[in-house]
């Protein structure tokens, strides 16, 4: 029982670490170039005439943002797994009463 517990704790900050660095990418830090892009995408919509050029490229964000809503639901599932399993960890990390330190750094 003596090296389950640092087992846990190492295995628990690996995925807390893994957590992080995945959502560190969500984070929209371009903000003023993605509102360009939107604004030139609104300009060459609201400048076509063609209603066929219109179905297309509809047609083609729709397609786009199908394609990244899969991609965020498998990245949920991932991270809702890793976030079950750090609570397990913790729930056995607590539960048991020995410490990893030794017991005369810690009274205070």
């Amino acid at each position: 029982m003596k090296l389950v517990r640092p087992f846990l704790l190492f295995v628990s900050i690996l995925l807390f670490g893994w957590l992080f660095m995945s959502n560190i990418n969500l984070v929209n830090v371009a903000v003023t170039p993605n509102e360009a892009e939107i604004n030139s995408e609104i300009a060459s919509v609201n400048g076509s005439t063609d209603m066929n050029q219109l179905k297309k490229f509809t047609i083609g964000k729709i397609s786009s943002m199908e394609v990244i809503r899969k991609r965020f639901s498998e990245n949920v599932m991932i991270r809702m797994a890793v976030i079950s399993m750090l609570v397990f960890i913790q729930i056995i990390l607590y539960s048991t009463k020995s410490n990893i330190l030794n017991s005369k750094f810690t009274d205070f």
